[in-house]
């Protein structure tokens, strides 16, 4: 029998859609606690810790310092204040901090909640102005769109990036990156800058031209969007950047 599982933030089962509990089997339970290289009782220190307001801090006693998400800071002995604020905080470990994150634990939708609302595959959502294929402007242009005629959601496919080489990536499922953004969905005319640029109206008649195409074609888009992309670099790093982007890439890693 695997030891105690909740010391290891494992669960022992899960509540399906019908509510009813259903306990996960036993070989798969000891499947994920070899997986994690158990070796008796004791878990190793977690570098996060998922928590709700008022949470009992067994493995961290005394009193120790927490660094709130908005800057302030207090201090806990052994239990997390009730009215400690939803989000991800610091707590003072031993030798370091670790990542405290404060949940409620369930998402409480409104007993009369009743909306609307589209599930769109933002490549495939054209407008006159995209190079040839759906842009966040044009997701821009329908929700506000939407929101004049009640609506109160959009849903989009996934917008992380693929390699930026070629052939690029059709599908939106299969991400180089989920830490980052696709610049194919950029609408270059909204880039900063992008109107000094000599060689935009040229480019963006020919990714208009794209339009007439019923099949999205990728790489010709990333080829315009590229060419826009790299001359807009080449004329900020020419003014010396910013701080901003500095404290972004810092950031961003």
């Amino acid at each position: 029998m695997p030891p105690d599982l909740s010391r290891w933030g494992i669960e022992s089962g899960y509540r399906a859609t019908s509510g009813e509990w259903r306990d996960a089997p036993l070989s798969t339970l000891e499947a994920i606690v070899a997986a994690m290289g158990v070796d008796g009782n004791e878990p190793p220190p977690a570098p996060i810790l998922v928590v709700r307001p008022g949470a009992e801090l067994r493995d961290l006693p005394g009193r120790r310092r927490l660094r709130l998400e908005d800057g302030s800071e207090l201090f806990v002995s052994g239990q997390l204040p009730a009215d400690v604020p939803f989000g991800y905080h610091w707590l003072e470990a031993d030798d370091n901090e670790l990542e405290l994150v404060v949940s409620p634990g369930r998402c409480h939708l409104p007993a009369d909640l009743r909306t609307w609302g589209w599930a769109v595959q933002l490549y495939a959502l054209r407008s006159r102005r995209s190079w040839g294929m759906g842009d966040l402007a044009d997701l821009g242009r329908l929700v506000a769109w939407s929101g004049e005629k009640g609506a109160g959601m959009v849903l989009v496919n996934p917008l992380h990036a693929p390699l930026p080489g070629f052939p690029q990536e059709p599908s939106p499922y299969f991400a180089s990156s989920r830490g980052f953004r696709s610049p194919l969905y950029l609408c270059v005319e909204d880039v900063p800058g992008a109107a000094e640029l000599p060689a935009l109206a040229e480019l963006a008649a020919s990714g208009r031209a794209l339009n007439a195409d019923d099949r999205i074609d990728r790489d010709a888009i990333w080829r315009l969007k590229r060419a826009a992309l790299e001359d807009l670099w080449r004329r900020f790093e020419a003014r010396g950047g910013d701080r901003a982007f500095d404290r972004f890439c810092a950031e961003q890693g």
